[in-house]
């Protein structure tokens, strides 16, 4: 058990937005049921000293994995059990004590900490419980969720056999080759693998919400960014990419209202389903070359994680531009693993001559010491 935690404190209901602000070696009190792998990979990235959680950050209704990843990298996840859910300010920076499993928190100008709430600290004997309950609750979930796919995929085909109105600047996309980054688990990872590519000047890059600050890390600037508009950063917003706020067909656009406030022209796709759904659609719609997905989500637990009950919309979307699509999320573990197993060697074990240039083009670093140590033969 941790006995003693200090450190200054911040809050946030959007763990997204948190992110964009928090500074290093902080608490985080989240209000996030079931921590995803997005928020997860951010709070390592913030090396943050523990996250206290109002909400519960496992709850036992499906498998996942990232409570365990934050132990395992040393930070200890606690839920609150009496949260303050009708308290009117988030914390920012104030000191606070996490003590044989209580919180205290010491409010500017004040002597004394007070304390909080009692903890519920997640160690083995935890972990191995919620796993058991979403073990348990599997069969019952796939369930639901197949369900609920199907029903929404009926009620909202007609969207998808109608013509995609899209604003004409899209038509920069026709006949490209077009790449859309979503931000999910290890998506900077697959970013970072395919960095030279994503670089080049032909290829167009269609960010999806947040994912245009992971590629303006990598020193990528995206063509388009396509979303709600709600997670990006103001930088993300005056990159330079040409900006289409997502419509939900009720009319609801947040992201609309807020970019309009900061005086920014924003163009308006009308359309159902996710921002990706979105940007896959109209990419489709407007005659792109080849759809390459990096982070896009596709799967019960990424979409469970996300707070959707199903995926009609993405289904019906990969079914239309099924063989325009190439998904290549998570190739930066085969590049890890067997760089060069998918790419292809002949009889002789011998690299084939038309990959050549592909093994070039994706090991530009090593290719050079590669080739004086005689790696590959191209007779």
């Amino acid at each position: 058990m941790i006995n003693l935690i200090k450190g200054p404190i911040y809050e946030h209901k959007q763990t997204k937005k948190l992110l964009h602000y928090l500074p290093s070696k902080s608490i985080v009190l989240l209000w996030h049921e079931d921590l995803d792998g997005v928020a997860v990979n951010g709070l390592l990235e913030a090396k943050v000293k523990a996250v206290i959680n109002g909400k519960t950050s496992m709850s036992g209704r499906y498998n996942q994995h990232h409570v365990r990843t934050l132990i395992q990298a040393g930070i200890p996840v606690f839920d609150m059990t009496t949260p303050d859910i009708d308290k009117k300010s988030f914390y920012q920076g104030e000191e606070a004590i996490v003590y044989s499993n209580e919180l205290y928190v010491q409010a500017f100008g004040e002597n004394e900490p007070h304390f909080i709430s009692s903890l519920v600290s997640y160690d083995n004997e935890l972990l191995a419980r919620k796993d058991r309950q979403a073990e348990a609750n599997y069969s019952n979930q796939f369930q639901q969720f197949v369900s609920n796919t199907l029903q929404y995929a009926e009620k909202e085909c007609d969207w998808f056999t109608q013509q995609l109105e899209v604003p004409s600047s899209f038509n920069a996309i026709k006949s490209k080759d077009v790449f859309i980054v979503a931000r999910n688990t290890n998506y900077e990872k697959d970013v970072k693998v395919l960095r030279h590519v994503l670089k080049q000047k032909d290829n167009v890059i269609i960010a999806v919400d947040g994912a245009a600050d992971g590629l303006l890390k990598h020193k990528i600037s995206p063509d388009f960014i396509i979303g709600d508009m709600d997670s990006i950063s103001d930088r993300a917003i005056d990159c330079g990419a040409i900006l289409l706020c997502h419509e939900h067909p009720n009319g609801h656009s947040p992201g609309r209202d807020r970019l309009k406030e900061l005086g920014v022209k924003v163009d308006v796709i009308r359309f159902v389903g996710t921002s990706e759904d979105v940007a896959i659609t109209a990419a489709y719609n407007t005659g792109a070359k080849q759809i390459f997905l990096l982070g896009c989500r596709i799967g019960m637990v990424e979409f469970l994680e996300k707070g959707r009950a199903g995926m009609g919309s993405t289904w019906l979307s990969r079914i239309q531009a099924g063989e325009k699509i190439t998904d290549l999320k998570g190739i930066h573990t085969l590049m890890k693993r067997r760089p060069f197993i998918s790419l292809g060697f002949n009889k002789h074990n011998q690299v084939k001559p038309s990959l050549i240039e592909s093994l070039q083009s994706l090991l530009p670093d090593k290719w050079t010491t590669l080739k004086k140590k005689e790696a590959f033969r191209h007779d």
